[in-house]
């Protein structure tokens, strides 16, 4: 299948506007870069898992605003990573299948990753849960390695528009192009996930103030966990059904 089928097949996907239509000069790229950062801001926001996994995990857990940053950033980062490699794939392999076709696999995979780790939290607060007896206790303390993990499974699965973007810049002669509006959409999406992280902390802190709240905070807890391991399976179950 060539590249024009491709990006035929892709536009009937996507509500992305043509911004590469005409030669770019500094103005159109500016347009077209705050553009792709307003539809990057609303596929952060729009019905999916990476909004959800931000807010779950840290109404659940003691997390810093530091760690909202990082959470966002791995969330996009793996998430601009996936478009980039699907893009390749695409120029180079689109004889054999189209890029939406990995897009199962990726979720299976994301799915999966994004289900341990809420078992493995949930399974962490449960075991904190039994012997919590003082308020020291009742925070669950925030593990770097389950933050980066669930930023990398959160991010897998690639949006459509933003890779739209970069195959039809690519097919115009206009990669640089392409890149900055990517990396605008890119920078959307972090902004509204950050946003999402640091409101989530704060909410928490809030309600750490209130009396007697280590009870509900430590069953918050376990609840954020738990929607994280479903929000994971409930992916990889439909990866599944999907591509049957």
């Amino acid at each position: 299948m060539s590249q024009a089928c491709i990006l035929a097949h892709l536009s009937h996907t996507s509500s992305v506007p043509n911004l590469i239509a005409s030669e770019p000069t500094l103005s159109t790229v500016l347009i077209g870069i705050a553009i792709a950062f307003g539809f990057g801001a609303v596929h952060a926001l729009s019905p999916g898992h990476g909004k959800t996994l931000v807010s779950a995990y840290f109404i659940g857990s003691q997390g810093t605003a530091q760690q909202a940053v990082l959470l966002g950033l791995t969330i996009t980062f793996t998430h601009t990573l996936s478009i980039f490699l699907l893009g390749a794939i695409a120029l180079f392999a689109s004889q054999y299948f189209l890029p939406e076709q990995s897009y199962p696999i990726l979720s299976f995979v994301s799915g999966l990753t994004i289900g341990i780790v809420g078992l493995s939290l949930l399974r962490k607060r449960l075991h904190s849960d039994s012997h919590c007896h003082s308020h020291a206790h009742a925070h669950s303390p925030t593990s770097l390695s389950s933050l980066v993990k669930l930023g990398i499974a959160g991010g897998l699965i690639p949006c459509p528009s933003a890779l739209v973007m970069l195959l039809s810049a690519v097919a115009l002669h206009q990669i640089s192009y392409g890149l900055f509006l990517v990396g605008g959409f890119s920078l959307g999406l972090a902004s509204v996930l950050v946003i999402l992280g640091v409101v989530a902390i704060y909410a928490r802190q809030w309600l750490e103030r209130l009396p007697q709240t280590d009870q509900v905070l430590q069953k918050l807890s376990i609840l954020s966990a738990i929607v994280i391991m479903i929000i994971g399976f409930g992916i990889t179950v439909v990866s599944v059904t999907t591509s049957l």
